[in-house]
């Protein structure tokens, strides 16, 4: 798998919008797996955070995630194109 670094911060970008939005347990059961067995991020400490946010709240959060960590906003620059 190429970018295996960039995982951490897009599997946390899915919990953490899921948790806000409609909260598909199977997206939940599946980001919280690979948060415990393939990295070292406790995923209830991001719960937590996530409490009572709405989407538009945590959105730039993630956003600030993403950029400092992976290629998104290129890629989606790129694909407006």
């Amino acid at each position: 798998m190429k970018n295996t670094k960039e995982m951490q911060a897009i599997l946390t970008a899915i919990y953490c919008i899921n948790l806000t939005g409609n909260n598909d347990k199977d997206i939940t059961n599946l980001c919280e797996y690979a948060l415990t067995c393939c990295t070292d991020i406790n995923f209830r400490m991001i719960a937590l955070q996530t409490i009572g946010k709405g989407k538009d709240t945590i959105m730039p959060e993630i956003s600030k995630l993403l950029d400092g960590e992976t290629k998104f906003k290129k890629y989606m620059e790129f694909k407006k194109k």
